[in-house]
């Protein structure tokens, strides 16, 4: 039987990479540091999934087992020299702690001559896997060579609506039909192989990556941005708020089309992305027991306004074409306004803001050049909302 091993049992671990690769066939090794995670799965060996579109309906996942990042280190070393693919779902500032464990597994595995294996960071983030690779290589555990001789390293694109909650009576993971792994074709040892059968296969993946992270996150964040500021705490009232999504619908149009010059993709191509993977999520999130917190959509606002993230990401390339790009910078704005005591940037931001002025933060944290058409436009809609 094959096996797969993947460092994080978490919703995304859990939820969509497990699922995914139970449908293949593999057994399934999760790597984490919660005890009680662990505890739960290697209870039964199985997982319950509820499906969102199905009235709830459970899906069993088994064959699967669980080990302890923090106790069972030797054992995971062994894992990593025998299973077939080996995944990452830890979110990517986590990726530095789980490099050296990886870096030393993938070492034995060479020194042993065992074959070859895929492995693939599979974050929210632009070339999750380049970045856990570069890890392993800052650990001077194992080269660049060495890595290139053992093994593959694509990089991928995440996206699955996933939720924890009560669901049948029970604790469980909640997941939505419509889901995108995208994986680097190049980078397979074969390219024309589909190692994970419901992947997609891509040769561009920073276009579908953006496209992602540009319309999806993009519609999330910004609708999460205006909304705090009405005083929403859950994703779905903000969804319901038509003042809100007028906005945010004309945000996503500017971003979209930006898209599609930039690469290349067409008008019929964007408009199915954004019925399948936006519109069909507005059902999602007025489902039964789907509860999401603007405070989990809206954290990290400093990350968000950088200038290759979800809002000033399409609203760069929107002026690169001069397109429009008002609905995008006024997201920005409001993103500006965030304040949360409970999250780290958030109050880093509006400390920022409170020492040196607005004018100063826009600059330091979207990578506008002060005085510039993009600038004034943040500046004067902060100043308005």
């Amino acid at each position: 039987m094959k096996k797969a091993l993947i460092f994080g049992a978490g919703k995304i671990g859990q939820g969509f990479l497990g699922d995914l690769l139970h449908e293949d066939g593999y057994e399934i090794i999760f790597a984490d540091v919660s005890n009680e995670v662990i505890e739960e799965i290697n209870e039964n060996n199985r997982y319950s999934l509820f499906l969102t579109n199905h009235n709830y309906e459970e899906k069993i996942i088994d064959n699967v087992s669980a080990l302890s990042l923090l106790k069972n280190q030797e054992v995971i070393l062994e894992a990593i020299t025998q299973v077939d693919i080996i995944m990452t779902s830890v979110m990517k500032s986590n990726l530095v702690s789980v490099a050296p464990i990886l870096a030393k597994g993938l070492k034995r595995r060479l020194d042993e001559g065992r074959s070859r294996v895929l492995v693939m960071a599979c974050e929210n983030a632009i070339m999750g896997t380049d970045t856990l690779v570069n890890l392993m290589t800052d650990t001077s555990i194992i080269t660049l060579d060495q890595l290139k001789e053992i093994g593959s390293y694509p990089n991928t694109g995440v996206d699955r609506f996933v939720f924890g909650g009560i669901y049948k009576g029970r604790e469980g993971t909640a997941v939505s039909d419509s889901h995108e792994l995208a994986i680097e074709r190049q980078k397979l040892d074969d390219p024309d192989s589909k190692p994970i059968s419901g992947a997609e296969y891509v040769d561009n993946l920073e276009a579908v990556l953006k496209r992602k992270i540009y319309l999806v996150n993009c519609w999330l964040a910004i609708t999460s941005y205006i909304g705090h500021t009405k005083g929403y705490k859950m994703v779905d009232e903000a969804l319901r708020d038509e003042d809100i999504q007028k906005i945010v619908k004309k945000a996503v149009i500017e971003s979209a089309a930006g898209l599609e010059k930039k690469f290349g993709f067409s008008n019929d191509e964007m408009n199915n992305y954004i019925s399948e993977m936006i519109l069909k999520r507005y059902d999602d999130y007025n489902q039964e027991g789907i509860n999401d917190p603007i405070a989990r959509v809206a954290r990290q606002p400093i990350r968000k306004l950088s200038s290759d993230d979800r809002i000033m990401g399409p609203a760069y390339i929107a002026a690169e074409y001069n397109l429009s790009n008002d609905h995008l910078l006024y997201g920005a704005a409001y993103a500006f306004k965030y304040d949360n005591s409970d999250d780290e940037e958030a109050v880093e931001l509006q400390e920022y803001i409170k020492e040196n002025g607005i004018e100063a933060a826009i600059e330091r944290f979207s990578g506008l050049q002060k005085g510039s058409d993009m600038f004034n436009q943040v500046l004067e809609y902060y100043n308005v909302i």
